[in-house]
């Protein structure tokens, strides 16, 4: 009989929880019905994509991580992490999974380190990843900035302020990024969310949806600022408007405008103030 890394069998597992107050094992591996298992509801994960590779994978070999679980009432586990994973052995038709028993937590810090698990990874939605760092900072008592969630889970400040800048895009675009089958990445959609334009942010997520790459994103992104700063430079380098008046005392008297336009009465009073200056 196959024995685990600490020299146990999977029987073995089984009779431990067997043996267990009540029937239920608290903390340590067991091996438990999958029917026992119960998804967070709170789990920021909604769309769970490409899994026939992982079906696939879990038919031919098993789960080779086990999935990692809390008790609760009723004899069940509520999955911390590997909710992919529970569902492709689902899947499968696996009828027992081998399972990592944590301690019943609170549900904020169980919160708190699926989120983080999440983040690791970056294999959950950008939109869902976003919703989760939002909950997270409006629920958690000592999180009252940007700063303090990027401390929490371990990321900088410019992380999360852009993951939670996702969240200023239009809704249907989330929506739309939100039930693509496609993987996404975070760094696409931090741009294209810094983007002020909507029509540009809708161009952009389109092309994101259709196919280009991250490096094609970011040069579509690179090339709409170049644009928009040529756009801005030009403005800078466009000539003043100006009046020259010339005198018979070989001297040349030129009033420029501060801004874009240049009135009659404004030469005057400018014309006024420069005698007054030079009789000083």
């Amino acid at each position: 009989m196959t024995r685990l890394p600490d020299g146990k069998t999977r029987l073995d597992l089984v009779r431990e929880g067997l043996g267990s107050e009540g029937g239920l094992k608290k903390r340590g591996r067991l091996i438990v019905s999958v029917s026992k298992l119960v998804e967070d509801p709170r789990n920021e994960r909604k769309t769970f994509r490409n899994m026939e590779g992982l079906i696939a994978s879990v038919k031919a070999v098993g789960l080779i991580e086990p999935i990692t679980v809390t008790p609760i009432e009723n004899d069940h586990y509520q999955i911390i992490t590997g909710h992919r994973r529970y569902r492709a052995a689902r899947e499968a038709g696996l009828e027992q999974v081998e399972v990592l028993i944590r301690d019943p937590e609170d549900e904020l810090s169980r919160r708190q380190k699926s989120v983080i698990s999440n983040v690791q990874r970056e294999d959950v939605a950008p939109v869902e990843m976003a919703e989760g760092l939002q909950s997270l900072m409006e629920e958690h008592p000592k999180v009252k900035t940007q700063d303090d969630l990027a401390h929490l889970i371990g990321k900088g400040k410019e992380w999360v302020s852009g993951m939670l800048r996702i969240l200023s895009l239009p809704t249907d675009l989330q929506k739309e990024v939100g039930c693509t089958q496609q993987s996404i990445s975070y760094d696409s959609m931090i741009r294209i969310a810094r983007i002020d334009n909507q029509q540009q942010q809708r161009e952009l997520i389109e092309a994101l949806l259709g196919g280009a790459s991250q490096k094609e994103i970011r040069q579509r992104i690179d090339d709409i600022k170049g644009s928009n700063g040529g756009k801005k430079s030009a403005e800078a380098k466009a000539p003043k408007p100006k009046k020259v008046y010339y005198t018979k005392h070989k001297a040349t008297v030129i009033v420029q405008a501060t801004g874009s336009k240049l009135t009659s009465e404004q030469c005057i009073e400018a014309l006024r103030e420069a005698l007054k200056q030079a009789n000083k």
